[in-house]
């Protein structure tokens, strides 16, 4: 490095320590001694455009995917990390202390080593700024007699199966300027057969196999940075990551202060605090940081089950994204809100298509979608008949117009998705005689174990909501939808007062929250003995081993009926999902996906 880069390194270090140090453990600051047994369960930095698990091999960028369709299928496209630089020295001491720790109100995962008079900080994070970067800071101090050795290690991982890269050579702008690295390429398998094939570039400065720490009293600091861009958003990606990454090693030392300001002001636009129980105060930031970092208002490629950072579910969006993690977005972060909608906005196209195809009319959002909102579910029985979702993303623009009150967004993005939905339902629909009746026959209820059924409660429920929201709110509303909305058959077991889940069920085992979730989150009027009986009868029904979500449901429920002994016991179980010390979630309490 060159001497000029150390005088600034040193300058602006003497002042770091002070900047970075946090306390012991508290809501926003998780600390072990060590790193998790299991990989996955490391935490991940990320700024929305891009994130990373700490010192995992693998980067991923939102919307960019890899895979034809529900045959491959479309998956996130792993990028190898430059930016996972393991740090080891072969000093040992009676008085070494190591801390590894993410503090999600900084949005920066460090680790901390202490061996004698040496001693180490390694900070690691995805700039919330500026996006295209992955920063690498490790700063030292040596207060020893001898010079310390440190081996870094860039745990690149293996060639990316996904995209097809080749080195790309920049000059150096001086002789003194550090060796920059580059690659780009190309997805290999487009989503759909007339999609683009996207492409990635990636710059990178070199990471020395040793760093020879000389006795100072002074802290110097390294900077190691990573700068992704791809062509969804510059054609020229190759140039714009190039330029990110120059533009930063500029002034390196000016970077985390920059970064920790923007995730305050994020956290200060909203966020929940809780006292007197850490493990769910720390839960609960944990669960907004993921999920922030995950997002970002300027980049809609939608929002995943197991974030930016990892491949579960292979990156794909769910009913997950308008049911289970756009409620708080709703009320403390309304422009990333607004980004979860947008997403379902701009592939609305791909929807109808689906709903052509299958001889409805109105818009049928695929169960799981990635790049262009064409269906990539790999399993037929889903892609083709878990149909809640539709209802589920009208559920959602509701909920986002009543909290804010938006008539522009309502008339631009919300009118068309409600019409759109509604316009699927009523073809959906058909009318039983026998009944007297509206009925919804072959779909999958969110109990999936049920499989395919007839007339879902959960199903037929969301789908009259939809259309008595799109009556209500949309100007020229058909009266059929009305008239079908008023008419939908609901199933309902007098003699027993509960709501049978589907027509025809027996009472077996389920697998998730399915008709408790007419009590919350629909909040469908019903009497307190319906709403309990649905409780008691479906709370021993219902496979404890399943999604995490479930425990929530039941715990609020709970509460609105008065049984405040079952919903604490329903809310302590909620978040065992949550695994310790990085509160990182599993969807089973057991393990499963991330």
């Amino acid at each position: 490095m060159a001497s000029a880069f150390h005088a600034a390194a040193i300058t602006i270090s003497m002042v770091c320590f002070c900047h970075t140090v946090t306390a012991a453990p508290n809501a926003t600051n998780f600390e072990s001694s060590a790193l998790s047994w299991d990989p996955r369960l490391n935490p991940s930095v990320g700024n929305g455009y891009l994130a990373t698990t700490v010192y995992s091999d693998t980067v991923y960028v939102s919307g960019i995917f890899n895979g034809r369709g529900t045959k491959t299928p479309s998956q996130r496209a792993r990028i190898p990390s430059t930016a996972a630089i393991v740090v080891r020295t072969n000093l040992t001491s009676n008085a070494t202390m190591e801390m590894f720790s993410l503090n999600v109100e900084q949005g920066v995962f460090y680790h901390r080593l202490l061996v004698d008079n040496f001693t180490l900080e390694q900070r690691i994070y995805a700039h919330q700024v500026h996006q295209h970067l992955l920063v690498t800071e490790i700063a030292l101090q040596n207060d020893m007699r001898d010079t310390v050795s440190l081996s870094l290690t860039n745990v690149f991982g293996p060639p990316s199966a996904d995209i097809e890269f080749q080195r790309e050579d920049f000059p150096r702008r001086s002789q003194n300027d550090p060796k920059i690295n580059a690659m780009s390429g190309y997805i290999r398998i487009t989503e759909e057969p007339d999609s683009r094939r996207e492409g990635v570039a990636v710059v990178w400065g070199d990471v020395p196999p040793r760093l020879l720490i000389n006795p100072s009293p002074q802290t110097q600091t390294f900077y190691f940075l990573t700068a992704i861009a791809t062509s969804l958003d510059a054609d020229d990606f190759v140039k714009s990551a190039h330029e990110a990454y120059t533009i930063a090693m500029d002034q390196p030392e000016e970077l985390l202060a920059g970064h920790v300001q923007a995730w305050k002001e994020l956290w200060d636009d909203g966020r929940i605090e809780v006292e007197g129980n850490l493990t769910l105060a720390q839960t609960i930031s944990g669960s907004l940081y993921y999920t922030l970092s995950s997002l970002r208002p300027s980049w809609i490629f939608g929002l995943s089950p197991g974030g930016l950072a990892t491949n579960g579910y292979d990156g794909h969006v769910f009913w997950d994204q308008e049911t289970w993690m756009f409620p708080p977005l709703v009320l403390l972060h309304q422009d990333l809100a607004r980004t979860c909608l947008a997403y379902r906005f701009e592939r609305l196209q791909a929807a109808e298509d689906k709903a052509k195809k299958f001889g409805f009319q109105g818009a049928m959002f695929p169960w799981e979608s990635a790049l262009t909102g064409s269906e990539v579910c790999p399993g037929e029985i889903y892609s083709d008949y878990e149909q809640h979702i539709i209802g589920d993303i009208a559920f959602a623009v509701k909920q986002l117009w009543m909290a804010s009150g938006d008539q522009q967004w309502l008339e631009h993005q919300a009118f068309p998705l409600i019409r759109a939905t509604a316009e699927f339902w009523a073809s959906r629909a058909v009318y039983n005689d026998s009944k007297k009746a509206y009925v919804i026959y072959n779909v999958m209820p969110p109990d999936e174990d049920a499989e395919v059924v007839n007339n879902s409660v959960y199903t037929n429920t969301i789908a009259k909501m939809n259309l008595e929201f799109a009556y209500e709110a949309l100007p020229n509303a058909s009266e059929s939808w009305k008239t079908i909305a008023q008419n939908m058959y609901v199933p309902f077991d007098v003699t027993n007062n509960y709501h049978p889940e589907y027509e025809g069920y027996n009472g077996i085992e389920v697998k998730q929250a399915d008709v408790i979730l007419l009590g919350f989150p629909l909040m469908v009027a019903m009497s307190l003995d319906v709403r309990r009986s649905d409780l008691n009868f479906y709370e021993p029904r219902t496979n404890p081993r399943g999604p995490a979500m479930t425990k929530s449901m039941f715990a609020v429920n709970w509460l609105d009926v008065g049984e405040y002994a079952r919903a604490e016991k329903s809310f302590n179980a909620s978040y065992v999902n949550a695994k310790e010390p990085f509160m990182v979630w599993t969807e089973g309490a057991d393990g499963g996906e991330l």
